[in-house]
């Protein structure tokens, strides 16, 4: 499975498999609303696309959950009493 991701002239096209690798590279930020967990791990979304492309150019994470989820990652959000800490 793949998916294309675009951001002011750049195209990317993802699999699975690629966000799996960039969830290898880096350890996990502070998520503040969103995340996807990988082996036991919370990943912001934007986190994920930004490893795994390369890219600086700005997105925003509605695009990022959108293309995880047509990846076949299942995106949560974080439960109100925790975005308050």
């Amino acid at each position: 499975m793949e998916a294309t991701i675009r951001f002011q002239g750049e195209e990317h096209r993802l699999t699975h498999d690629d966000i799996l690798k960039a969830a290898k590279q880096e350890p996990p930020e502070q998520i503040t609303t969103y995340y996807v967990e990988i082996d036991g791990r919370r990943f912001s979304p934007k986190q994920l696309i930004r490893i795994a492309t390369g890219t600086r150019k700005p997105f925003n994470s509605a695009n990022a959950r959108s293309l995880l989820t047509r990846l076949g990652f299942h995106v949560k959000a974080l439960p109100a009493e925790s975005k308050k800490q």
